[in-house]
């Protein structure tokens, strides 16, 4: 059972090695800091869904791992890998598509570049994982192709993917969203019975700009028997920045989709109305941490993410438990 009382909280701290005395040395702070991670493997079942207004658009699972391969100054190398790939269920006309997304994904390692706290700092080789997803995208191209029912979106689903594939921003973000959640708690600095907010920024969904970010982490327990804490966090977005940089991120999109794929001259309105649905975007972003306090590793993680814009809502879910603790 988890206790919260500032008491058990404390002495809970002054007794495991993870925690240290912050930096700035304040009284009753702490960080959850791993120790030595050099050849460590973590391995999890992986439960992913994602809704499209209201509706199921895919429900997958798997299992994932990160084995930390190397230290160097102040950056460790682990190699993040996918297996065991399920697509329990998905939109029949989406299907194909996300079956060939998984199979090329299925146990390719992907190299992580995580700071001395175990936080994923970006990828180890972005220009290979570029490589590796514009393969992907072109398979994706010819099973469209391959299909006459299908064949029409495939000039558009380059021309949309290609700019985002461009560069390595939209790579990175895609290829390191499920470990950045898994690893978010480690190595930050706690203050009992204080907040712990976050001021950042993050890469806007097509690699243009920045959109700042606000975060908070909150202890919400201890459960001083299995010695593990119970940890939430949530995120929100500076809306009018996200608006002004989907605007313009969609706006390419589709002007590049309509030059791949032209329409009737009717349909043209359709598409430069599109970029002013933006401009009510909203996002939320909250998770559920359990940590190991004898090893400041994950032990369970669940993360809402929702993002909606008139009445286009998506909502994606993601759970990763380590699998020695699946069935408790």
């Amino acid at each position: 059972m988890f206790e919260t009382s500032r008491r058990s909280i404390l002495s809970l701290i002054a007794g495991l090695p993870i925690f240290r005395r912050a930096h700035a040395d304040l009284p009753d702070t702490f960080s959850l800091v791993p120790g030595d991670m050099n050849g460590q493997v973590l391995r999890y079942r992986q439960d992913s869904r994602q809704v499209r207004n209201g509706a199921l658009a895919c429900h997958s699972r798997s299992v994932v791992s990160v084995e930390f391969l190397l230290r160097e100054d102040d950056l460790w190398v682990a190699r993040w890998m996918t297996e065991r790939s399920e697509l329990v269920d998905a939109d029949p006309r989406m299907r194909p598509l996300l079956e060939a997304l998984q199979s090329t994904w299925e146990r390719v390692p992907v190299d992580l570049l995580l700071d001395g706290d175990g936080r994923v700092a970006g990828l180890a080789d972005p220009q290979e994982m570029r490589a590796l997803a514009t393969a992907s995208m072109e398979r994706m191209v010819q099973r469209l192709t391959a299909d006459p029912a299908q064949a029409p979106l495939a000039p558009a689903i380059r021309a949309a993917m290609q700019p985002l594939l461009a560069g390595d921003a939209y790579i990175a973000g895609a290829l390191t969203k499920e470990p950045a959640i898994l690893l978010g708690a480690m190595g930050r600095q706690f203050r009992v019975g204080t907040p712990l907010e976050l001021r950042s920024a993050v890469s806007s969904p097509f690699g243009t700009d920045e959109i700042p970010v606000l975060g908070r982490f909150t202890v919400r327990g201890i459960d001083v028997h299995r010695r593990r804490a119970e940890l939430g966090w949530m995120m929100v977005v500076d809306r009018p920045r996200m608006a002004q940089s989907v605007a313009a991120g969609l706006h390419d999109m589709v002007q590049r989709i309509a030059a791949a794929n032209p329409r009737p001259d009717d349909a043209a309105p359709a598409a430069d109305a599109l970029p002013f649905a933006a401009a009510a975007m909203d996002f939320d972003d909250r998770a559920d941490f359990v940590v190991d306090l004898a090893t400041a590793s994950p032990i369970r993680v669940r993360n809402v993410r929702r993002v909606s814009s008139g009445p286009a809502a998506r909502e994606d879910t993601l759970e990763l438990v380590r699998l020695d603790d699946a069935g408790a």
